[in-house]
């Protein structure tokens, strides 16, 4: 078995801070460390060679102290070590940065796999593992969290986790996986091994020896570009509320909330208005397309959220908005495309497109892409959306950028396209070189388009040829599908932590939720505690969610948990420790026994929902 383990060094992300008048970040006593995605992808690898014997090569691409990161790999039981090192690196986008992964990769034919961690926890693209293999043409599986080889050792069933369950994914000897947070726990050398390992092999490869053409490198190779950073860091009120009683304060607290919209609508929220069909004179062939994106048999909402944008930036430029949607579709979704704002509909059928494949959707749209010429290709940054998107970037050599939260066009007519960026709190603007421009944008960040029936559009069904699936979806299995699906654009969110102490004590919770119609979500200590599902935590390596209202009960209010809901309106926090971290990064706190205010809540709550729908049936 030989595997080769692609890492980051990164930057301790909770240790970033931002200078407001230089816009630039402070690195400055900030220590790094390798990405910890990777430390599961070198932990994984050594464990397999234990296992079936062979080698680990371990590779980075990055400044000298990158050397570090290699080191610690090294100690971990990689047995040798590749550093692209040379200036020419420098500046390099996503693209770029698998250009030279991959050439070099190709350079240690024969593996048995390639391995990278499922992103980097600063940058949270996640385009590398998926670039890198089809730069390779190589299957790939992301979010790898159980690999099952097979005897004879020629290909694996991996299963991965999604957005709502998990995926039994078939792939033949040579693949690529990315790996997911609970695949395996970790290693962490001690100090007699990072001394040993660095007796081991360690070479630096520069550019030329990848290629003679030092501009496919750096900047120059890079389709895209950053522009000036900003700091987006949401100011809370930090009010703790007093009160004589806990029934006093959990009034105050309602009150609070009531003041501010809770019952009486979404005021922060409108539909993308539909002009009608003959009032947007198209001019330009700048087409805007959508890629639509299905679960359990029916459009998932961020689908409307990238046609609500799509009309916007079609109409700034005079053009049209197309929708393309993979697989048999029916003439209700197709019409209900068009009444949501699509020009056209392309429908891209084979019989290979039945079951997902990475690499078939991807070869699909590619063709697509080739064939019809749009200006821009917006998806959802979902699991499917990261998951194949990257391959047709790599294809056509194309600039992306994923989990994008706004999309806006410049007076120069281009594309700008905002992504976060460091745990959420800074912005960078993308601009791409390259058409069409690729972007993922995150559930619950842009307007949804309204309903129009009388609208009207065409459909072209598009037929790719020879496709033909390197890796094969054998089972999908969801969980916590309805409250996962929820999260994406959830007015309200309830959060459970570990603070509940037992799982019975969820129920409290649940009927608080109820009273909201709110989704629940966790935190990685209760997923990893088993009291609820993966696809239900938000933060550092789970969801990112933007409610209105975030109510967080028993949650300690760690970093890595609270950068997953800075986009959230108004944060309060329940939690009967005085010094817990969430009460300096929430708007209402409650210092008390869950227990006891919670239930006086969902009372008063339940009580408050009463007069507000009886309010609303006064004529």
């Amino acid at each position: 078995m030989r595997a080769i383990v692609c890492v980051k060094q990164v930057p301790a992300v909770s240790e970033l801070r931002f200078d407001n008048e230089k816009k630039t970040l402070i690195r400055e006593g900030v220590h790094n460390e390798i990405n910890p995605f990777d430390r599961r992808a070198i932990t994984f690898a050594v464990e397999t060679k234990k296992r079936y014997g062979g080698e680990v090569v371990v590779m980075t691409m990055g400044p000298p102290q990158a050397k570090e990161a290699l080191v610690e790999a090294l100690a971990m039981g990689a047995d040798r070590a590749l550093h692209l090192l040379d200036r020419a690196f420098a500046g390099s986008d996503t693209l770029a940065t698998s250009r030279a992964l991959s050439l070099a990769t190709a350079r240690e034919k024969p593996f048995d796999m390639v391995l990278c961690g499922k992103y980097s926890v600063d940058a949270e693209t996640g385009h590398i593992g998926p670039e890198l293999a089809q730069m390779l043409s190589l299957p790939h599986v992301t979010g790898a969290t159980k690999v099952d080889f097979s005897d004879p050792f020629d290909s694996a069933l991996i299963e991965a986790e999604t957005d709502y369950g998990f995926q039994r994914v078939e792939v033949p000897m040579p693949f690529l996986l990315t790996t997911a947070e609970r695949l395996i726990r970790p290693g962490r050398p001690i100090p007699d091994e990072l001394e040993a390992a660095k007796t081991k092999p360690y070479r630096v490869i520069t550019a030329s020896e990848l290629s003679n053409d030092p501009s496919i490198f750096g900047s120059a190779g890079s389709p895209t570009s950053v522009s000036q950073i900003y700091s987006i860091e949401a100011k809370r009120r930090n009010e703790i509320i007093e009160g004589s009683t806990s029934e006093d304060r959990v009034s105050r607290l309602v009150e609070k909330l009531l003041a501010e919209g809770l019952f009486s609508g979404r005021r922060d929220r409108v539909e993308a208005r539909i002009k009608p069909p003959d009032s947007r004179r198209m001019k330009s062939e700048k087409a805007f397309w959508v890629v639509a994106e299905r679960v359990q048999g029916g459009l998932r909402g961020v689908t409307y959220e990238l046609l609500g944008r799509g009309l916007e930036l079609a109409a700034n430029v005079a053009s049209e908005l197309c929708t393309v949607i993979f697989g048999k579709t029916s003439n209700d979704q197709i019409h209900n495309l068009i009444e949501h704002g699509s020009d056209k509909v392309y429908v891209i059928n084979h019989e290979e497109l039945s079951a997902y494949s990475s690499d078939a959707y991807s070869e699909a749209l590619t063709q697509a892409i080739q064939k019809f010429k749009p200006f821009t290709v917006m998806a959802a940054a979902t699991s499917l959306g990261r998951d194949f998107m990257p391959r047709v970037a790599a294809q056509l050599g194309l600039g992306m950028t994923s989990d994008c939260i706004g999309l806006e066009i410049n007076e120069q007519g281009q594309l700008v396209q905002l992504k976060p960026a460091f745990g959420g709190n800074i912005v960078a603007p993308i601009l791409s070189r390259t058409i069409p421009q690729l972007a993922t944008v995150r559930p619950g960040m842009l307007t949804p388009s309204e309903s129009n029936p009388f609208r009207r559009g065409s459909v072209i069904d598009f037929t790719p040829i020879n496709i033909k699936p390197l890796s094969r979806m054998i089972e999908e299995r969801l969980e916590a599908d309805h409250e996962a699906v929820r999260l994406d654009d959830a007015d309200v969110i309830v959060t459970a932590g570990a603070g509940l102490g037992e799982p019975e004590n969820l129920n409290v919770i649940r009927e608080l939720a109820e009273i909201l119609d709110a989704p629940l979500a966790t935190t990685r200590k209760v997923v990893d505690l088993g009291w609820l599902p993966r696809q239900l935590q938000v933060g550092l390596t789970g969801r990112s969610v933007g409610p209105r209202v975030y109510v967080a009960v028993a949650v300690r209010g760690a970093f890595n948990h609270m950068v997953g809901v800075g986009r959230a309106k108004t944060i309060v926090a329940i939690n009967n420790d005085p010094n817990a971290p969430i009460f300096k990064n929430c708007d209402y706190g409650i210092v008390g026994d869950f227990a006891e205010i919670v239930p006086l809540l969902t009372s008063k709550l339940r009580e408050a929902k009463r007069k507000a729908s009886t309010q609303d049936l006064k004529p």
